[in-house]
């Protein structure tokens, strides 16, 4: 694979990754295998023994990557590090020297996921990135106000100064919080009768997160719902449309030979078939 991003220095951030050329949406930007991975819940032992284990070369590439405490020394420093860097991955905390290096935006115009069919981690373009821009991936869920985000964030040692923390983020802290409310509506929503004509929660936070900018996994799980509540209320067409729309975001996110996909596509050709024999017998 070319390489579509150098690592330059970032204001306020270290280091971050910036395209070298415009990145078309969709475009698999990275896979990369973990350097190593620890079991969940983890102790600061595993972390320290896991790194003992590494090849001398591979320690000292591990001790490039940040740390939120500057005077951190020794097995604090080999702590620090990892809880600085590591990214999720499914039951599995993991270090990934090359995906370290991407920072953090509330709206990221990048998508990291793991791909437990290749065994590696990917990020993917999820906006069309202009050349010389920097690369952002979110650190957090997006359904969190700003004192919610800046707290936890605070752990890595920065502060974001995206759009959202910064110039809209009365507006955006607003629209979050709704967010987070329709988002918990919907899972009741799910273990109980519909009493409207249509999802109506589902349909407003699709409203919400595309206001919001953020046009990656969370959108794909808001079609996700509104095809499931458009199921659920008879409107099998439109079940359908919302899930072309779902699996359209996945492969965007996740790239065709992701696992998540392939559930995705699943999902979709069940509500077809569905719709075919509705239709059939209608």
């Amino acid at each position: 694979m070319a390489a579509l991003y150098t690592v330059l220095p970032s204001p306020g951030k270290g280091l971050g990754c910036f395209s070298i050329n415009s990145i078309p949406i969709g475009t698999r930007i990275l896979s990369e295998t973990p350097l190593f991975a620890i079991d969940e819940p983890r102790a600061n032992s595993s972390v320290i023994d896991a790194f003992s284990h590494l090849s001398s070369s591979d320690q000292a590439l591990y001790l490039t990557l940040h740390a939120s405490d500057p005077t951190s020394r020794g097995p604090a420093l080999v702590v620090d590090i990892f809880n600085s860097n590591a990214w999720q991955t499914e039951s599995r905390t993991s270090i990934l020297l090359l995906a370290a290096r991407f920072n953090h935006s509330c709206i990221p115009n990048a998508s990291f996921a793991w791909n437990a069919r290749l065994m590696q981690i990917t990020v993917h373009a999820i906006a069309t990135i202009p050349a010389n821009e920097q690369i952002n991936l979110s650190y957090e869920t997006p359904y969190q106000t700003l004192a919610s985000r800046r707290e936890k964030l605070s752990a890595y040692g920065f502060q974001c100064s995206c759009k959202a923390c910064s110039d809209d983020s009365i507006a955006s802290d607003v629209r979050r919080a709704r967010m987070a409310v329709l988002d918990g509506r919907i899972r009741v929503e799910r273990k109980q009768k519909w009493k409207s004509e249509a999802p109506k929660a589902s349909l407003q936070l699709i409203r919400l997160v595309k206001e919001e900018g953020l046009v990656g996994e969370a959108l794909g799980l808001a079609f996700h719902d509104a095809a499931a509540g458009w199921k659920k209320h008879g409107r099998l067409d439109l079940a359908v449309r919302y899930a072309l729309k779902e699996l359209e975001i996945c492969v965007t996110c996740y790239g065709m030979d992701s696992p998540y996909v392939e559930t995705t596509g699943r999902f979709l050709k069940n509500l077809q078939a569905e719709l075919a024999a509705s239709q059939e017998n209608g």
